[in-house]
């Protein structure tokens, strides 16, 4: 009799020990490696949860400097050899709605440009004379923002901004015989190849756009590979358009001013960049595509 009533005992102990496993045993099956569709689940879940990419940093640098959105990306270059393109151009044979942004003259550069150029990552192609950005830099580090110990357009071409050569000095090259054009541009090249930099450019804008065959002649023999002048400026009243056009067209090179700092440059290249933004076009970077 006891050793039934001990048997019955030690049974009715196994089955509540078993009864409380069940549980335990049930929370360690879902403690089991999670599968492949269960992972799936979680992700889209997480995905749910909003978070702050590039197009919300795109976002809000556009509206920070006053654009309606973002300006559109341009298309890699085709790869290949182009059309063959003359050693005077003012824009680059394409049919994607692509411009590209060029500034000169300026006798020294706004730190916001540098700021803008760098939070739109808006590319921009620099032709400063000795007087303009190029040769300015005391403060570029203190307020340029960026790079200490250069000057503004080392700091705008460390942000992929091309620096090219604008002349040593700011005149009329026609007025000059063909030594004394070939010593303003090949003057500017040896200076900027001199630099720290080590700037080699292959693009020349002659002052005011005034050019004659000397300046072309001079301009091969100093190692340029293309003399760049504009389709659309940038005036105070807005763009204006070369050919009688009424608004932008694919490939156009726009010429604009270089804003000085404390002057209202700006608000005419953030008007620039609108423009473009409405019209539909991207901004390309001219080294890239001629």
């Amino acid at each position: 009799m006891r050793r039934a009533h001990r048997f019955r005992a030690a049974l009715a102990g196994l089955l509540a020990v078993g009864a409380l496993l069940g549980p335990l045993a049930g929370c360690t099956e879902q403690a089991a490696p999670v599968g492949p569709f269960q992972r799936l689940g979680r992700k889209a879940a997480q995905r749910g949860v909003p978070r702050v990419g590039p197009d919300a940093r795109a976002v809000a640098a556009a509206r920070r400097w006053g654009l309606g959105a973002p300006l559109a990306p341009a298309p890699r270059p085709a790869v290949g050899r182009g059309p063959e393109l003359s050693f005077v151009v003012d824009h680059v044979p394409m049919r994607a709605k692509v411009v590209f942004l060029t500034f000169d003259d300026g006798p020294g550069v706004d730190p916001a440009f540098v700021r803008m150029v760098h939070d739109l990552g808006v590319p921009v192609t620099l032709f400063p004379n000795d007087g303009g950005a190029a040769g300015a830099g005391a403060g570029a580090g203190a307020d340029g923002g960026a790079l200490p110990g250069r000057d503004r357009s080392d700091v705008l071409r460390a942000l992929g901004a091309g620096v090219h050569n604008h002349a040593l000095h700011h005149r009329d090259l026609r007025a000059l015989d063909y030594e004394g054009q070939r010593a303003e541009i090949c003057g500017r090249q040896g200076r900027l190849a001199a630099r720290a930099a080590a700037i080699r450019p292959r693009f020349f804008r002659p002052p005011y756009g005034a050019y004659d065959a000397s300046t072309l002649r001079a301009a091969k023999e100093c190692g340029i590979s293309a003399v760049v002048l504009a389709r659309a400026g940038m005036t105070p009243e807005g763009l204006r358009y070369a050919g009688g056009a009424h608004g932008l067209r694919a490939g156009d090179i726009v010429r604009g001013s270089l804003p000085a700092a404390g002057g209202g440059g700006m608000r005419g290249v953030v008007r620039l960049l609108e423009e473009v933004r409405v019209q539909g076009f991207a901004v390309g970077r001219l080294e890239d595509y001629l």
